[in-house]
């Protein structure tokens, strides 16, 4: 048992959960192990793990930046603090991508930066003028529809 302190300042111990919990980033299944989350048990087979929507997301990309996504993949947030996370990551996804991709993840070695970068990222990216000319309304997309989107963002 550790014992960990809440932003409440509520200790509270935790035991193998510490260990059981990160593992279902990468096994979704593994939920119904955990006392409290038998809620999630049904929903559970059909997630997908971490390094499974990685390549899933990489394979609905042109088929010619494939190799560049796969060699540029960055953990950011919370999430990615976690210990040895871009270790197992990136050991999962040499498991089970393609042989031809070289697979390279990155993560920042300084926790907030790592936890920050997300948002860090969205400010300069909302910044650029080329990016404002896409923004649109709510009103807009509610009257335009979902695929306003693919007309104001080709």
């Amino acid at each position: 048992m550790t014992s960990y302190e809440l932003p409440d300042g509520q200790i509270i111990e935790i035991g193998s959960d510490r260990f059981k919990i990160p593992d279902i980033l990468f096994n979704p299944s593994l939920v119904q192990t955990i006392p409290g989350m038998e809620s999630f048990a049904e929903i559970a087979p059909s997630v997908r793990g971490l390094p499974k929507m990685v390549i899933d997301s990489i394979n609905r990309c042109d088929v010619d930046i494939r190799r560049e996504l796969f060699g540029s993949i960055m953990l950011t947030g919370g999430t990615a603090s976690m210990q040895q996370l871009k270790e197992r990551v990136e050991k999962e996804l040499l498991e089970e991508s393609p042989q031809a991709a070289r697979v390279k993840v990155f993560a920042s070695g300084n926790a907030t930066e790592r936890r920050f970068s997300v948002w860090i990222g969205g400010s300069i990216l909302a910044s650029l003028g080329s990016f404002q000319q896409m923004w649109f309304s709510k009103s807009e997309y509610e009257e335009q529809g979902a695929s306003y989107i693919q007309r104001k963002c080709p």
